[in-house]
């Protein structure tokens, strides 16, 4: 089974430059049609030089734009013959359909998860000289929050930035290079959360980017991006797969800190009893 192009970018983002990733968000987003424009044409929708779309594709693996645009068209035409999702009907679909599909969300983001690049991030999680700092947006505020629950059990100084514009505003005074920005960004953007990764990376933070397969804007500043898959053949993306990933990643940083986060998890839990 040949890769996708959208599946060469996702493994490869973590490599790219800030302009390559803008090419990617914007081919991501118009998908696959920006591509199969000329390479000047599509230089001109990213904002970005003829050259750095052509790094760009020779980070995919491409040797020449002509076989970008081929393995494109092969694409379109692949799904013609071969459609990877059917069309729903006007009933509701079967149960064990949506299932099955919901399953494969799961199963898709974890089989092109990016190995180096969650160990990356548990390496920056696990290290207590600097503060974890979680923001969502509208619709994946309740991942973030599973994130935030995680790891505040297991580390001290992880934080909730605030929701609200002015708290949030004052809070960026106190963040610094020693400082992690974890944000959650889907194709339906937000412009607040995409200002905070710009400005948390001017002030010299590490932002840690969880995103779908359309990437986000902040994609241009993250250090490091983890990707996962959102669609389905409803109008509702599905967040499973971003949870996915969080799963992973709490599993992960338990191994990573072991018996040395036990005394921390024991006294949170001592104190919950007590209050309750």
């Amino acid at each position: 089974m040949n890769i996708s192009v959208a599946d060469r970018i996702t493994a490869a983002m973590s490599s790219m430059t800030r302009l390559e990733k803008r090419v990617a968000r914007v081919l991501l987003a118009r998908y696959p049609a920006a591509g199969l424009a000329s390479v000047t044409a599509f230089a001109e929708q990213a904002e970005v030089s003829a050259p750095t779309v052509l790094r760009f594709i020779a980070k995919l693996g491409f040797a020449r734009y002509p076989d970008f645009r081929r393995a494109l068209r092969d694409e379109i035409d692949d799904n013609r013959t071969h459609p990877r999702t059917k069309p729903r009907t006007k009933g509701p679909s079967p149960a064990g359909d949506d299932l099955s599909e919901l399953l494969d969300v799961v199963r898709s983001t974890l089989a092109d998860l990016d190995v180096a690049v969650v160990e990356a991030v548990i390496e920056l999680f696990a290290d207590e000289r600097r503060s974890i700092n979680v923001l969502g947006g509208d619709l994946t505020t309740t991942v973030a929050g599973h994130l935030l629950y995680h790891l505040r059990k297991m580390r001290r100084s992880v934080f909730g930035l605030p929701a609200t514009i002015q708290e949030r505003a004052d809070r960026f005074i106190d963040l610094g290079k020693k400082d992690i920005v974890v944000l959650f960004d889907t194709r339906h953007s937000q412009t607040d959360v995409v200002t905070t990764a710009r400005i948390a990376a001017q002030r010299g933070c590490t932002v840690v980017l969880f995103t779908d397969q359309s990437m986000s804007e902040a994609s241009e500043v993250a250090k490091q991006i983890l990707c996962a898959k959102a669609e389905t053949s409803s109008p509702w993306d599905s967040l499973l797969g971003l949870t996915a990933i969080v799963e992973t990643i709490a599993l992960a940083m338990d191994r990573r800190l072991g018996l040395a986060a036990r005394p921390r998890v024991e006294a949170a839990e001592r104190y919950r009893r007590i209050l309750l």
